[in-house]
């Protein structure tokens, strides 16, 4: 619970920074997705926020990952948006990225990171 709770926070610290004008860079973030799915590329400052956002949520599906991996997360997700995939299959996309190692993403935590990731596409 605690997990779900930290992950809404951060998507409203997100949420205020965006609303706040921190704003449209032209650079584009990395986007480093390990699967053949389409990805697309995220204005490099949200793929920051994306991150920071992510590790401070979820620290055991960030531990020992860097930030290209995350950033991975965020493309793959943007781009499985932009494909007109359904939130169900976005979500079970995310489900399977997100996952570190042994530790696996809940299906609350992967809806957490949909709901942080839609903010930044």
């Amino acid at each position: 619970m605690s997990r779900t709770t930290a992950a809404l926070a951060a998507s409203a610290t997100v949420v205020a920074v965006l609303l706040a004008g921190c704003g449209d860079d032209s650079a584009a973030a990395d986007s480093a997705a390990t699967s053949a799915a389409p990805t697309v590329q995220v204005d490099a400052s949200k793929a920051a926020m994306f991150v920071v956002s992510y590790r401070n949520a979820f620290p055991k599906l960030s531990e020992g990952r860097d930030d290209a991996a995350l950033r991975g997360v965020l493309g793959q997700t943007c781009g499985d948006i932009a494909a007109g995939k359904s939130t169900d299959d976005v979500v079970a996309g995310i489900v399977r990225n997100a996952t570190n190692g042994a530790t696996a993403a809940s299906t609350e935590e992967a809806q957490a990171i949909y709901e942080m990731a839609t903010r930044m596409c």
